[in-house]
């Protein structure tokens, strides 16, 4: 049983499988470009493909979460849901 992990580890380290999993840890490059595909909204089958680089991907779901999080604030009275909680414990 031992060989046999013995011999993937070695089949790992020829192929290089390995390497490429310690740059997919690595920070990814900014300026590379990544496309994505997303369904049309009101259509079952047309989709549209989106191109951005990394930086532009990062901005957009930054811009995204920070909506998000103003649109909290605002269904809660202008306060953050988590100061509501700490206050009622007390």
């Amino acid at each position: 049983m031992k060989s046999i992990f013995a011999v993937a580890a070695v089949a790992l380290a020829v192929t290089g499988i390995g390497a490429s999993a310690q740059e997919a840890q690595e920070e990814p490059d900014p300026n590379k470009k990544i496309c994505r595909t997303t369904k049309m909204t009101g259509s079952l089958t047309r989709r549209q493909r989106i191109c951005m680089t990394e930086a532009e991907w990062r901005a957009l779901a930054d811009r995204t979460r920070k909506g998000l999080e103003e649109m909290g604030q605002a269904a809660s009275g202008g306060q953050a849901v988590a100061n509501n909680a700490g206050a009622g414990g007390q």
